[in-house]
């Protein structure tokens, strides 16, 4: 018996940031249903990375809903 692997796709979100209290609690709680696999936060380079797997989601509306945490500025997916 072979296990094949599955290509899932990965999205991933980046952002600057310009403050940090209390963020990302803020962006588990807008991300809470989605399969999170990565959350970066940078405080040297002011900058947030959020990788999310799988796919059946709208990727623009995450990056909306992460626009309008304070602090979060310009999200780029890619």
């Amino acid at each position: 018996m072979s296990l094949l692997a599955v290509e899932r796709t990965m999205t991933v979100f980046t952002a600057e940031v310009v403050e940090t209290g209390g963020m990302l609690a803020r962006i588990a709680v807008l991300l809470n249903p989605y399969d999170v696999r990565e959350l970066e936060l940078s405080l040297d380079r002011g900058s947030l990375r959020i990788v999310v797997e799988g796919n059946g989601f709208d990727a623009g509306r995450v990056a909306a809903r992460l626009e309008k945490v304070i602090g979060v500025l310009e999200v780029a997916v890619s």
